[in-house]
């Protein structure tokens, strides 16, 4: 399988960041009051993925709540 590199651009404020051993994970704010969370575990398994959610695009703070909430807890601690 071929290896490719993809640009996705989006308007957004980063609000928090945690790196553990495996990898970082960033927490973005859109202008509408969603969220994307952006996964880089490249240093230790060479893939990242932008999850922004379904319909309509990006996540309520419940969904993140539920599946990240060290992110929205590391944004309380700034």
């Amino acid at each position: 399988m071929e290896q490719q590199t993809v640009e996705y651009t989006f308007e957004g404020e980063e609000v928090s960041s945690v790196t553990s051993e495996h990898a970082t994970t960033t927490l973005y704010r859109r202008p509408d009051g969603t969220y994307f969370v952006y996964l880089d575990a490249r240093k230790v398994a060479d893939n990242a993925v932008l999850e922004t959610g379904e319909r309509p695009r990006g996540l309520t703070e419940r969904e993140v709540r539920v599946v990240w909430p060290e992110l929205l807890e590391a944004q309380s601690g700034q």
